[in-house]
């Protein structure tokens, strides 16, 4: 096979591309790992997936009015099934989030709107091994 100068030319320059993000690495930063997580939150909500909505929950999750991850689950699942969340909207347009200097971070506002009425809620979330996972909800009002 012959190949041509400037093909060469391509493929070496192609290869020291691949090569220098291969060891620099790409760190994702705690701000894109958190609005990834509230990104799986949005889609799980509107698309009624308990399965999704749940792991975006840490095992530590509590509250006091609701309890646990598993006792949140069950209520999510009874409110799901009595058609709370058909039709739901999140909207994140306001957003924010602030890292805490405790290791913990706020979202806020997370706007959610359905047939039985609109809420902001805040989320304080936590790093894990495996990235930032929900341990509370702080919603509007309550």
């Amino acid at each position: 096979m012959k190949y041509t100068l400037k093909t060469l030319v391509v493929c070496l320059l192609a290869g020291v591309v691949v090569a220098g993000c291969a060891t620099t690495g790409t760190r994702v930063s705690d701000e894109d790992m958190i609005k990834g997580t509230v990104m799986n939150l949005k889609t799980a909500l509107e698309t009624l997936d308990i399965d999704m909505l749940m792991d975006t929950f840490s095992d530590d999750f509590y509250h006091p009015e609701v309890g646990t991850k598993e006792d949140g689950r069950d209520l999510l699942q009874m409110a799901m099934d009595a058609g709370y969340a058909d039709d739901g909207e999140v909207y994140l347009d306001d957003m924010e989030i602030v890292m805490g200097d405790d290791g913990t971070a706020t979202v806020y506002p997370i706007d959610l709107s359905g047939p039985p009425g609109s809420v902001s809620v805040e989320l304080v979330l936590k790093k894990e091994a495996d990235g930032w996972f929900i341990i509370d909800v702080h919603p509007d009002g309550m």
